[in-house]
């Protein structure tokens, strides 16, 4: 029994997880050689680590592969990555797809750990690296924000309701205006440590400062997508970008049936909300955006698909922006063609 390759797939929850260490034998055989579950903690990952050693093959490499199941796969990942070994974390549509294309209808954590071990044998992943501490101090702090802003902004509607009712009652306004003061007064707060941290790094700060040349893209957006994407370390592509954020295409048809194309939104939703506002000031305040929101609207008479299209164009500006380390020129395909 030749093995090719080897990978461990690992399905994870919060407190637990379960691992099916996989071969890919010669012939292209696929085996499931052991499945196991583990505790999410730092004792569950030494007697996961154990687990591995006893059962893998040591001629060859082995990889681990899992799902980007929001920070559940976050202390895995970085135990893993500490020790020297190779990671995939991929984008739950990914791995659905694949089971997809095995025909795999049941849904269990083991039957998901297999699916995993499986695609980590049979396709070339793209290699996860561990961010910078800052991205991910940047990333609590910016979700923090947004979770207050939400609330605070939960709040005020529900006062504005009160306020306009026949007989509001005026104990529960001073409440709700002294809360209101109060998420205020916690949102500066992390403003402030949000603005002290990118300060820190005069890297981040100079990405930031080129970024928000870009009209519509103020600062908080900019960090809010520096720090979900952790500051680009696993993307290669627009294209990855895209479907990593959520903007990807999907378009179903069968025969002469034809259905509407439409984002996945199976990705990051916190780059798109962090994208709506910018893309309808980008519309108004830019030329080249405003002329590409009227191309789109024009052909598809949709203000929100056009006002998504742009979200997904700037998203792919960021990224050349922070790839390239320059600044926003107007008009620059024009220009580029003038020249």
């Amino acid at each position: 029994m030749e093995v090719l390759r080897q990978n461990v797939g690992n399905d994870i929850a919060k407190d637990s997880f379960v691992a099916t260490l996989t071969f890919l034998l010669k012939g292209q055989l696929i085996k499931h050689v052991a499945t196991k579950k583990f505790t999410n903690k730092p004792k569950g990952f030494k007697d996961y680590s154990q687990w591995v050693d006893k059962h893998k093959k040591d001629s060859i490499d082995v990889n681990f592969t899992m799902e980007a199941t929001g920070v559940y796969y976050e202390n895995l990942a970085y135990y893993l990555f500490e020790n020297g070994e190779t990671i995939h974390v991929l984008l739950p549509n990914k791995a659905k797809k694949f089971a997809g294309s095995l025909n795999i209808k049941s849904k269990t954590d083991k039957i998901d750990s297999k699916i995993l071990g499986q695609m980590g044998v049979e396709r070339e992943l793209e290699k996860w690296q561990l961010s910078s501490k800052i991205y991910r101090q940047l990333r609590t702090l910016t979700r923090e924000r947004s979770q207050l802003v939400k609330e605070s902004t939960r709040v005020k509607n529900q006062l504005h309701a009160e306020q306009h009712t026949a007989k509001p009652m005026k104990s529960t306004i001073r409440r709700m205006k002294g809360h209101i003061k109060y998420l205020e007064r916690h949102i500066a707060n992390v403003e402030k440590e949000i603005r002290v941290l990118v300060k820190s790094d005069n890297f981040v700060a100079d990405k930031v400062k080129k970024i928000t040349t870009v009209p519509g893209l103020d600062f908080t957006t900019v960090v809010n997508i520096i720090a979900e994407t952790q500051g680009f370390s696993n993307a290669n592509s627009i294209k990855q970008l895209t479907s990593f954020a959520g903007y990807d295409v999907q378009l179903k048809e069968s025969g002469k049936w034809k259905g509407k194309s439409r984002i996945s939104k199976k990705g990051n939703s916190h780059i798109r909300g962090a994208l709506y506002m910018p893309s309808l000031s980008a519309k108004t305040h830019s030329q080249t955006y405003g002329r590409f929101y009227e191309r789109i609207n024009t052909k598809k008479q949709n203000g929100l698909i056009s006002s998504t299209a742009v979200q997904r164009k700037l998203l792919g500006l960021i990224y050349t922006l922070w790839k390239n380390d320059t600044t926003y020129i107007e008009n620059y395909q024009l220009q580029k063609k003038a020249s």
